[in-house]
Parts: C-alpha cells; sequence; structure tokens
C-alpha cells in the first residue's frame, strides 16, 4: 500500500486482532479518530458491511477490502477500532493515499532561479489539490477551482523562485509526498563578433572584401556595402587629385 492506488484499484486490508474482542468497527475519515461513518461493523462471529465492502473474519484477523475511488478515498483515513472483551479499545489506521507513480515533476535549476512544477494524473479528482512545498511552506497550492501561490498546469502546479544550494522540494496530493528531483542546467552566452578585412588592388576600379562573421547573412551584407560605398569614394577622389596635380605641374 506505500505505493498508492490508483482508482478502481482493490483495496486489500488485514488487521490483526490482539485480544479476545467483543466488536471491531471500521470507518473511513479525513480524521483519524473518527467513526462517524461506519464502513463495517463486526462482533465476534460475524460483520455487517456497507458500501460494497467486502469482509473476511477469524479469530486473529479481520480482512477488508473495497474499490479505491479517488474522489471518495483519497488522502483520508480507513481507521479500525477494536473493543476487547475486558472494554480496552484499540485504535488502528491507514492512510489510503493516490499512487506515487501517477507523480511527473521536477525542479529545474538555470542561474539563481528554479522552475518548479508538480503533476499527478488523479488531479482532477483530488479533495486537497496539489501542493509543492518547501520547508513546510506552500510555494504553490491549486485545484481545479483555484491556483494561489502559484500558476496552474492542466493536472498541477508551476512556480518560479529563487534557488540556493542544498534547497529540496515537495510535491504533495491527498496524502502522497515525492521529492521533487533538482536539475541543474548550466546557462550559457554567446558573443556576436563581425569583422572586415578591406583590400584594395591598383586597379582602382576593383575592390574586395573578405568578412567573417556570427550574425545574420543580411546584416553582414549591408555592413559590407556600407564599408565598399566609403572606401571606393576616398580611393576615387584620391586618385583624381594625384591626376590634376600632374597635369598642373605639366
Amino acid at each position: 500500500m506505500s505505493e498508492g492506488f490508483s482508482d478502481e484499484d482493490k483495496v486489500n486490508l488485514t488487521l490483526t486482532i490482539d485480544c479476545d474482542f467483543s466488536g471491531i468497527e471500521v470507518s473511513i475519515h479525513t480524521n483519524k479518530t473518527y467513526f462517524s461513518e461506519l464502513i463495517l461493523q463486526c462482533d465476534d462471529k460475524s460483520c455487517h458491511g456497507y458500501n460494497s465492502v467486502g469482509y473476511g473474519l477469524t479469530n486473529q484477523t479481520l480482512d477488508v477490502s473495497f474499490p479505491y475511488r479517488h474522489s471518495d478515498h483519497g488522502g483520508k483515513y480507513i481507521n479500525f477500532r477494536t473493543t476487547c472483551k475486558n472494554q480496552t479499545r484499540i485504535l488502528d489506521h491507514a492512510l489510503l493515499t493516490p499512487c506515487l507513480s501517477g507523480f511527473t515533476g521536477n525542479a529545474t535549476v538555470v542561474g539563481p532561479n528554479v522552475t518548479l512544477y508538480c503533476e499527478h494524473f488523479l488531479f482532477k479528482k483530488s479533495t486537497s489539490g496539489i501542493h509543492i512545498t518547501y520547508e513546510g511552506q506552500d510555494l504553490a497550492h491549486c485545484d481545479v477551482n483555484n491556483c494561489y501561490p502559484g500558476t496552474g498546469l492542466p493536472n498541477g502546479a508551476y512556480k518560479k523562485v529563487g534557488y540556493k544550494q542544498g534547497m529540496e522540494f515537495l510535491c504533495k496530493m491527498d496524502g502522497a509526498v515525492i521529492n521533487l528531483k533538482i536539475i541543474e542546467v548550466a546557462s550559457t552566452s554567446t558573443t556576436n563578433t563581425f569583422s572586415t578585412t578591406t583590400i584594395i588592388t591598383h586597379d582602382t576600379s576593383t575592390s574586395t572584401s573578405q568578412s567573417s562573421s556570427s550574425m545574420s547573412t543580411s546584416f553582414v551584407k549591408e555592413g559590407n556595402g556600407v564599408r565598399h560605398v566609403a572606401v571606393d569614394s576616398l580611393v576615387t577622389s584620391s586618385v583624381f587629385i594625384v591626376h590634376l596635380f600632374l597635369l598642373i605641374s605639366s
């Protein structure tokens, strides 16, 4: 039972009877000491069951079975009260939790923050909703009607908070609890670089550009065009001035 139950799973429990008893009462309740609604009542010879509860009674044990329905049983206790013939009363209980394998979630650390998420496939039938907690405090609490604090997911809750090394987070629903696995993602940054080398030949009508860049192609082309116009205009003006000086000198 430590792994919990899914809807319509058969719950099978055995109570060990430690005394000569005159009666046993069985109840399902949110409080583990309450017997206001009995599902089974036994004397030392027979039992009377309610709500499709199966049973088997011997002098040493009481076997109880019933189908698990999350909306009715999730997070509740099944309580046993044995009345011994010497009038001593013995209390026993078991917590009816949803299956742990139904949880999905983790805590993903990127830089100074951690993103927490937790879901369970029985979330829409939950009586308590999903809680994501740190040191007993709710970081997120969502049920089918409301989500505060935190943000709702289709079957659970989401929250982003600051992170410090060593923090541990829990996800809880109807008595079932799991640790959210910490996943650390290394943050990376990329630097764009751009360089252009312009080579001018003796033929002033020709200019060749060699460039390398990690930016987009359109930006490189635009940058080269600007450089070419500026350089070609300067070279053309210089050649014209030299040619005019030679004419005047001659």
